[in-house]
């Protein structure tokens, strides 16, 4: 017998709290609603039509009440009964709404950019602003709603990429502009310097020191048995100290950047920050992690680390940051913190290792800042590689000698 759900009161919405991570409260019949770490709160609703699980956003709440939520589910089932999408259905009764001509523009956008633009650009815009404007058609959006999402980054402390959306945003109106959707680029009438703080430089938080790694290295190991989470997060930490990417290409590995019969990771230059084609070597370690993570996503999809909701997604950005808070580390170590760890050290150990100051760079995918001695040299992706290896090893043996 199917459990039935018992359904949702607004007494119960307006009691629910937000917690670390999003989570959501079923009315039953598809619709539920999603409380996210920030407070917004928004109703969404699952459904199946020619055997593919598909979801939609109704708005967000308190704008959408519950009973206006319902009532939306209704309708949405007589389309589906009759065999019509409901989001191909609502896009096309609307194609102004923000969501649609941000979509639009992502397509246009998305020949132009490197795939690791594109993702990044896409996660910042629809994460911010699809929840708040989504369905909202752009003539009827003001400057103030901007203002809001931007005031609500602020908040959050993601400054810098408040900047970078109230950029985007201005693309699109541009867009939007030129395609007759909008009048006027309400975007072009603020002012910048004074609507975005300025963000503080500062660099990420690093344990660097050999008694603090050595704590760090086994809290990671515990990780699993002390908190309850997912596997590719488990996974993902313990990977992270051994190969030390930048976060954006670490969650979102995936299998054919794995060549385990040759120890590499092999990652395209399309996902490199620095525009070229990246070689790692693995080390034992790194190898017996990626086994053992093997048999949960080998085969089930793309991604090495999937997301525990979507095999089709990675683990979100902000997940290994969360989970070395919840070690005990925050503002003391984050993702990006094991790149300066590895740096530090192998620079610091350099007449043990004995490879010079290029190869433990070239380990970081990092680019010849002089410009006259990168004229010179061969930019390949197996250039240092047998050196590469050497070090690699030592960085590994180092770890375990901690």
């Amino acid at each position: 017998m199917p459990r039935i759900t018992k359904p949702l009161s607004d007494a119960e919405i307006k009691r629910s709290k937000p917690k670390e991570k999003a989570y959501k409260l079923g009315d039953g019949q598809g619709l539920f609603i999603v409380i996210r770490p920030n407070g917004t709160k928004f109703f969404r609703f699952d459904y199946s039509l020619d055997s593919k699980r598909k979801s939609m956003s109704f708005g967000v709440y308190p704008d959408i009440s519950l009973k206006e939520a319902r009532m939306q589910r209704e309708a949405t089932k007589q389309l589906i009964k009759q065999g019509i999408d409901p989001i191909r259905n609502k896009k096309s009764h609307d194609i102004t709404t923000f969501e649609n001509v941000t979509e639009k523009w992502l397509e246009i956008m998305k020949s132009e950019w490197k795939e690791v633009t594109y993702v990044k650009a896409k996660s910042v815009i629809t994460n911010n602003t699809y929840p708040y404007l989504g369905t909202k058609p752009m003539k009827d959006i003001k400057r103030t709603d901007i203002l809001d999402l931007i005031k609500i980054m602020e908040k959050k402390g993601t400054i810098e990429s408040a900047n970078r959306l109230l950029n985007y945003i201005e693309r699109i109106y541009k867009y939007a502009v030129t395609y007759n959707i909008v009048e006027h680029n309400i975007i072009a009438d603020i002012d910048k310097r004074n609507a975005i703080k300025k963000p503080t430089v500062k660099h990420f938080p690093a344990i660097l020191k050999k008694e603090d790694i050595k704590v760090l290295m086994k809290d990671i190991q515990s990780y699993g048995t002390s908190f309850r989470s997912d596997i590719s997060t488990v996974y993902a930490l313990q990977l992270a100290p051994y190969v030390f990417l930048r976060p954006f290409n670490l969650r979102n590995l995936t299998w054919d950047e794995v060549d385990l019969e040759n120890a590499l990771l092999d990652i395209p230059a399309e996902k490199m920050k620095t525009g070229t084609a990246f070689v790692l070597p693995l080390c034992d370690k790194a190898i017996d992690i990626l086994k053992q993570i093997m048999p949960y996503s080998y085969g089930d999809g793309t991604f090495v680390f999937p997301s525990p909701t979507s095999k089709i997604k990675p683990i979100s950005e902000n997940t290994l940051n969360q989970a070395l808070m919840r070690l005990g580390y925050k503002n003391t170590m984050t993702t990006h913190g094991f790149r300066a760890m590895f740096s530090t050290n192998a620079h610091d150990y350099i007449k043990e290792h004995g490879m010079h100051s290029d190869i433990i760079e070239s380990c970081l995918a990092h680019i010849e800042s002089n410009k006259v001695k990168s004229a010179y040299s061969r930019d390949s992706k197996m250039r240092y590689i047998d050196e590469k290896r050497e070090l690699i090893k030592w960085w590994d043996k180092w770890i375990i000698n901690l």
